[in-house]
C-alpha cells in the first residue's frame, strides 16, 4: 500500500470506530437510563443519609431491632417529591430534570432494609411515571 492507500484505510477504520463508539454511548445513555439513575441516586442518598438516620437517632432501640420489622413488608412508600424536596438545594439540575420528566406523585420507591440493617444494607422497589 502506498502511504495516501494506508492513510485511507487509517481515515476509513478511525470513523468507523468513531461511529460504534457513539451508537454504544448512545443506546447506555437513553432518558431512561438517565431518569433511572437519578431517582435511584435520590433514593439512595435519602435512604442512607436522612431515613436510616431518622431511625438511627429516634431513642432507645438498636436500628437492627426497628428496621427487622420491615425486612419483609418495607418502610412506607416514598414519593419522588417527597425525594425531590430532601435534595432540591444540594442538587438542583437533577431537581429540575425529574420535574420535567416524571410525575412526582406517582413515581415512588420503597424501601426494604435487610440483615445485618446497617446504612447501606437495604433493597428498593422503584415505580415509575416518566416520561420514557
Amino acid at each position: 500500500f502506498t502511504f495516501t492507500q494506508s492513510l485511507i484505510i487509517f481515515i476509513i477504520c478511525f470513523l468507523f470506530i468513531l461511529v460504534i463508539g457513539y451508537l454504544i454511548f448512545s443506546a447506555i445513555n437513553t432518558d431512561e437510563n438517565i431518569t433511572k439513575s437519578k431517582i435511584e441516586n435520590l433514593a439512595s442518598n435519602y435512604y442512607e443519609n436522612f431515613l436510616y438516620q431518622q431511625i438511627v437517632d429516634s431513642g432507645n432501640t438498636k436500628p437492627s431491632t426497628v428496621l427487622e420489622e420491615y425486612n419483609n413488608i418495607g418502610l412506607s412508600v416514598v414519593y419522588l417529591r417527597q425525594l425531590l424536596l430532601h435534595e432540591k438545594q444540594n442538587d438542583p439540575e437533577t431537581f429540575n430534570y425529574l420535574m420535567e420528566h416524571c410525575d412526582e406523585n406517582k413515581t415512588s420507591v420503597k424501601f426494604y432494609p435487610e440483615p445485618p440493617y446497617e446504612k447501606k444494607s437495604y433493597r428498593v422497589d422503584y415505580t415509575y411515571s416518566c416520561d420514557f
